[in-house]
C-alpha cells in the first residue's frame, strides 16, 4: 500500500508539472513569444514526456501537445495544448482524490 501511495504522489508531482508547462507554453504561444523561448519549453516537455511510461495517458497528452506546437501555427497550437492542458488537469484531479481516499487508480494509467 505504502508503495502505491509513493507511486500516486510521484505521478501527481509529474502530472502537475506538465500541467504548469503547458500553460506556460500556451501563454507564449498566445504572445507569439520568441521560438527560442518556445523550443526551451518543448524542451522541458519531452524531458517530462520521457519520464512516463510508454502509453500513459500524460505522456501521450505532452507528446500531442508539443507535437502540435512544433508543427502548425501559434493559434492552431495553442488550441491543441489547451485541450491537452485541460485533459491533464482532470488527471491531476483524479490523481488528487485517490490520494485523499488512499485508493490506487491503477486502471486509468493507461
Amino acid at each position: 500500500m505504502q508503495g502505491s501511495h509513493e507511486h500516486l504522489l510521484e505521478e501527481l508531482r509529474k502530472a502537475e508539472q506538465a500541467r504548469d508547462l503547458l500553460m506556460g507554453l500556451e501563454r507564449r504561444l498566445r504572445k507569439k513569444e520568441d521560438r527560442a523561448e518556445l523550443e526551451r519549453d518543448l524542451v522541458q516537455l519531452e524531458r517530462l514526456e520521457g519520464s512516463f511510461a510508454e502509453g500513459h495517458i500524460v505522456r501521450l497528452l505532452i507528446e500531442s501537445a508539443v507535437g502540435s506546437a512544433r508543427a502548425r501555427g501559434a493559434s492552431r497550437a495553442g488550441s491543441d495544448v489547451s485541450r491537452s492542458r485541460s485533459a491533464i488537469e482532470g488527471r491531476v484531479s483524479s490523481l488528487q482524490g485517490a490520494i485523499r481516499r488512499g485508493d490506487g487508480i491503477g486502471s486509468m494509467d493507461a
